[in-house]
């Protein structure tokens, strides 16, 4: 039943004469709705602190979240430039170390140059008796003499003078200096399948390949390992012809030669030097071993000829010194 209906009840038997509990009906429910009307105002309440309970907590939990958020990029920044510096102080020394192996490398090819001009200078001491004295006969000992250990040719500026002198004419392959002058190189033919000269211009720079391969057969050398040495520095030759290490390969070469007792192919090598390599410091040294290689040939009268122009080009010399006590020597054998 509705309220109205009650109400339209109630009123109706009060004006009957009903009992008072009718007529007082209206009121109770109007007490009943305002009570219902409180609670539900008190409901809205609740439910809204709830909410603003709710909200202040997620707030808290974001601004929580936002401080982690920012010490974590701050840390991640930090971290950033850290490694930042790193990498600047990384390259730093990078570019000290690429200056110090320069420098180390400088030093290297200086020491590699002044310990090759000592081992020629002590060879050459060696053979003029300085190290080890004179033989028997007052002259200077040379039967089996060590391989020298630099890198300067010459060979074939006598190549083949020798024969010339019994022959008493100039071989093709031989090249004399007279007064300054020099003849022709010696021709491919007198090379056979070896190693040819270089006939253009010579590189100024050196791979490490290069380095390597004429470290290689120098080192063979100097520990005595002549056979070894020529095969090495055959095949040095053949794949760098052309390097600035070119002519004190040919010149080793001739060494070993020598030290082998191959004279003719010594003296061809020597000559490489004196004709392909005019500029080298080994020229003097080649001349001097190509009189050398004519003696032991027992070609004296083109071996004086050659050691006297050796003497009288380079005064002061070490090569002009060895060349005067060879003449000496022959002087005294009478040879």
């Amino acid at each position: 039943m509705s309220v109205d209906r009650v109400m339209s009840l109630g009123w109706a038997s009060g004006r009957r004469g009903q009992s008072p509990v009718s007529v007082n009906l209206p009121k109770r429910l109007g007490s009943c709705v305002g009570l219902v009307v409180l609670l539900l105002f008190a409901g809205i309440g609740n439910v809204a602190a709830q909410d603003r309970a709710s909200v202040q907590e997620l707030d808290s939990r974001l601004q929580r979240v936002e401080r982690i958020m920012d010490q974590s990029l701050l840390s991640q920044l930090q971290r950033i430039d850290s490694l930042q510096q790193e990498i600047r102080e990384l390259r730093g020394e990078i570019e000290n170390l690429n200056y110090q192996l320069d420098r180390q490398n400088q030093r290297n090819t200086d020491l590699y140059s002044d310990s090759d001009q000592r081992l020629t200078d002590l060879e050459e001491a060696r053979d003029a008796g300085d190290l080890f004295g004179f033989n028997d006969e007052g002259g200077l000992g040379l039967e089996g003499a060590l391989p020298e250990a630099e890198a300067d040719l010459g060979a074939d500026w006598a190549g083949k003078s020798a024969e010339a002198s019994r022959r008493g004419s100039t071989p093709s392959g031989a090249v004399i200096v007279p007064e300054g002058g020099r003849q022709p190189i010696p021709s491919a033919a007198d090379f056979g399948d070896g190693p040819q000269p270089p006939t253009g211009e010579l590189r100024d720079t050196a791979t490490q390949a290069e380095k390597t391969s004429y470290t290689t057969a120098y080192d063979l050398l100097a520990r005595g390992e002549n056979v070894a040495a020529v095969d090495a520095f055959d095949a040095f030759l053949r794949s760098f012809p052309d390097g600035p290490y070119s002519d004190n390969a040919w010149y080793w070469q001739g060494e070993a030669m020598y030290a082998q007792r191959r004279f003719e192919e010594a003296r061809r090598n020597f000559g490489v030097v004196v004709n392909s390599f005019p500029q080298s410091t080994k020229v003097p040294d080649a001349r001097l071993k190509i009189g050398y290689s004519l003696f032991e040939q027992e070609s004296y009268e083109e071996a004086r000829r050659i050691l006297t122009t050796v003497q009288d080009d380079y005064p002061g010399r070490s090569a002009s010194v060895l060349a005067r006590k060879r003449l000496q020597q022959m002087d005294r054998e009478g040879r």
